[in-house]
């Protein structure tokens, strides 16, 4: 029982840990100590009317314990800043501030004991010291002893200890060996429990970790965010080294950051919002997880996800896992089923249900100055149907597709609406100028069953019918087309009903 008392066996981690919290406590008291005795000092000097002997041994006293405690201060500052791998050095430091400060503790009770006054100074010092120095219990049980032997011997020489009890003075003693001792004790429970409680800690990473890396492979990257200690570490890493994050000045992690530079530019900035790790926590509360879309230069779209894996009693998350995937060919298969339900199969223009989603968002959103709807139809479509089959019809509708194509380009887009109905929302402030312009590709339009083309062409514009609503406008190009397919079976002199020339 005393054997582990006073010569207790200490793990390494734990006492590398013990050695940090003595270190940074002398470094703490040191200078603390050092500014309050300079103080002291400087009261000392300007309240005295002038410097005889006692003052100038009061003032060395004082300049040596402030010396003694920025030493202590530097060398400690200096410890801590290195590292603390070599033990010894810490003993040395203890030793060594330990017995400095008592000395000076006894040079100053030296003189006040001899003109009778009690040592004060040297017990309050050594009540500091039993609760800032560190040592083995068997070696501070032996220095408490030095001293207060010291201090003996020094007091015998001015009146045989005369003011000394003996009892008191050997249970002061003890006291202080015994408060080192303790104080020992009690910094290497605190430390054991904390190298437990941080090893559990990582055990407890360690087995999410393990779970996430059986998952991992399904994504590209995997970081596990903590934002208790606010540190970042790859699931995926071989070495899972663990990164700072300072929410503070830089608000994103080291893979994000990695990735921005890899976005395509009109996305950056919704990128740089989402991966913002400052709102995370607020986002995620209540949520599975929070996930968004963006495009890499080089390899295409990707998925970034934030999942929770550890929540407080508020239901915020503390630990999360940002995640990215590549879902380049889960997009382009998207786009190509949107194509598809948005496109004709025939002509490949947009179909009626892209026409109509598209007016639906011109009525919610309003008209610009320069809308315009064109409606278009295929002339003699049956007769070419009746006489060279579908083969031929379906060439003239796609070559009325092609030459509609030809003459909007950019001004709007193409829709097959119907069997051989075409129509198109424009912006142009010249709707004539486009008729003309498809027109002249019909005449220039030249098939393998059909040698010409006729296309029946209506158009209203916004600007020229205001009071009109979109769908209003709709009809009235439908009119206009109607009206002139009209003409052209009269001209052709072609009974529509039967579609037989008239006599």
């Amino acid at each position: 029982m005393l054997k582990r008392y006073f010569f207790p066996v200490v793990d390494k981690e734990v006492q590398k840990l013990m050695d940090e919290t003595s270190t940074k406590s002398i470094e703490n008291i040191s200078i603390i100590v050092a500014i309050f005795e300079s103080i002291t000092l400087a009261f000392f000097i300007l309240t005295r009317k002038s410097i005889g002997r006692e003052e100038i041994i009061s003032i060395h006293s004082v300049l040596f314990c402030i010396f003694t405690c920025l030493a202590g201060f530097l060398v400690s500052n200096l410890l801590l800043k290195k590292g603390l791998e070599d033990h010894w050095k810490v003993v040395v430091l203890n030793t060594v501030y330990y017995m400095l400060m008592s000395l000076w503790a006894m040079w100053s009770s030296h003189s006040t004991y001899a003109d009778g006054e009690q040592m004060l100074t040297f017990y309050a010092v050594e009540v500091m010291l039993v609760c800032f120095i560190v040592l083995k219990p068997w070696f501070s049980m032996i220095l408490a002893i030095l001293t207060y032997v010291l201090l003996f011997g020094m007091i015998y020489q001015v009146d045989h200890a005369a003011g000394i009890n003996p009892i008191n003075y050997f249970i002061l003693t003890l006291v202080s060996g015994l408060g080192m001792t303790v104080r020992y004790h009690s910094l290497m429970a605190s430390s054991e429990a904390t190298i437990k409680l941080q090893k559990t800690k990582d055990t407890e990473i360690q087995d999410k970790v393990n779970i996430l890396k059986s998952i991992a492979d399904i994504y590209d990257r995997v970081n596990l965010i903590d934002f208790k200690d606010c540190t970042e570490v790859s699931v995926r890493g071989k070495e899972q080294k663990k990164y700072t994050i300072d929410l503070a000045n830089m608000p994103y992690t080291i893979m994000t950051r990695k990735i921005r530079g890899r976005v395509m530019p009109d996305q950056l900035e919704n990128f740089i919002r989402f991966t913002n790790i400052g709102t995370v926590q607020e986002r995620l509360i209540g949520k599975r997880l929070i996930s968004d879309d963006f495009i890499d230069v080089v390899h295409g779209w990707f998925r970034a996800q934030y999942i929770p894996v550890e929540v407080d009693e508020n239901g915020v998350p503390t630990q999360v896992v940002f995640t990215t995937r590549n879902v380049d060919e889960e997009k382009q298969r998207e786009e190509r089923l949107v194509r598809i339900a948005m496109t004709d199969e025939l002509t490949r223009l947009f179909n009626r249900r892209s026409y109509e989603e598209d007016l639906a968002e011109y009525m919610e959103n309003g008209l610009p100055e320069d809308f315009v709807i064109l409606s278009a139809d295929v002339n003699g479509l049956k007769k070419v149907n009746d006489t060279k089959g579908h083969a031929g019809g379906d060439e003239l509708i796609k070559g009325a597709a092609e030459c509609l194509l030809l003459a909007i380009g950019s001004k709007g887009k193409v829709y097959r609406i119907g069997g051989d109905e075409f129509a198109a929302i424009l912006r142009t402030n010249d709707p004539q100028a486009v008729c003309r312009d498809i027109e002249n590709q019909v005449d220039n339009w030249y098939g393998q069953y059909s040698h010409s083309l006729s296309v029946s062409i209506g158009y209203a514009s916004y600007a020229d019918n205001k009071e009109l609503n979109i769908h209003e406008l709709e009809r009235k190009a439908d009119d206009a087309m109607y009206k002139s397919k009209a003409e052209y079976y009269e001209k052709k002199g072609i009974d529509r009903r039967g579609d037989k020339r008239i006599q």
